[in-house]
């Protein structure tokens, strides 16, 4: 389990204000970070990184405390155990596939290395250098060396930003089977909703710093209020929202999980629009 609790000034789009979330994230899960650009989502993925540091909160995972401003705890990087996908990967130009993945191996992780090649499937390409790999190959180069160490915590900074729809598609092929091999609890920043619906369990949307919306995906909303009959759905084409009534409300949401229920269903109503029946 992981707890989040930070806060840190920031200037937005809209002006200066506050970066401030609190949020607990299941181990195991895959959470996507979502929202316009200059939300705040790789400033939250660099707080938990340690590379920057908020004005006040906490981080905990599991019984270790990484970050608390009152007990004066701020681990550096190097001691989170973490693994950190950036944009553009940061290999080592000099060095081999498999040089690049044992160099972030611990000695006791070496029969991993093989083990993490095999699942992203850079068997072939393992004496080659990055600049003779495709964008998607860097990034599963990056990702093999991410969690080599085997991070309580792996965060992904828009790994699918530079690359074209079918690398984009093999990425997500390898990043599923990973998490599911290994259940490490994982933390994506994207843009695209294709690679949210593909990937993610969890949704959390970021607005100037602040968490709007919160959601599982295939699944009811989080953070449940009260559970509620449906009397009516339909889906709105216009808005692209689906509108549903409830004994006692009526309510929209935008998540594509909603077109599985029907008429006589108990939902659970936290984390989208409501509004009282009138």
């Amino acid at each position: 389990m992981i707890h989040i609790d930070v806060l840190l000034p920031r200037l937005f789009a809209e002006g200066a204000t506050e970066l401030q979330v609190q949020v607990t994230l299941e181990s195991g899960g895959l959470t996507a970070l979502v929202g316009p650009s200059g939300s705040g989502k790789t400033t939250l993925l660099r707080l938990l990184a340690g590379l920057e540091t908020p004005r006040s909160g906490r981080i905990t995972i599991d019984e270790a405390v990484w970050f608390d401003k009152k007990q004066g705890i701020n681990l550096p990087p190097r001691q989170r155990a973490i693994g950190y996908v950036f944009q553009d990967t940061a290999l080592f130009p000099n060095m081999t596939v498999r040089e690049n993945i044992t160099y972030a191996a611990p000695n006791d992780q070496l029969m991993f290395v093989n083990e993490l090649i095999e699942g992203t499937g850079l068997e072939p390409f393992v004496d080659q250098k990055p600049g003779r790999l495709s964008g998607g190959q860097r990034q599963r180069v990056a990702l093999a060396r991410a969690l080599v160490r085997r991070p309580q915590l792996l965060l992904l900074d828009e790994p699918f930003a530079a690359l074209d729809t079918q690398s984009s598609q093999q990425l997500q092929q390898v990043l599923v089977k990973l998490h599911q091999r290994w259940q490490t609890t994982t933390l994506l920043v994207s843009h695209h909703d294709a690679d949210v619906q593909a990937l993610a369990d969890r949704v959390i949307r970021l607005v100037e710093g602040h968490i709007q919306t919160d959601e599982l995906i295939g699944d009811r909303p989080l953070n449940p209020l009260i559970q509620e009959c449906i009397t009516q759905i339909e889906y709105d084409e216009n808005q692209q929202r689906w509108v549903v009534e409830t004994t006692n409300s009526r309510v929209q949401s935008a998540n594509p999980a909603w077109g599985q229920f029907k008429v006589g269903d108990r939902v659970q109503l936290a984390g989208i629009t409501q509004g009282m029946k009138r």
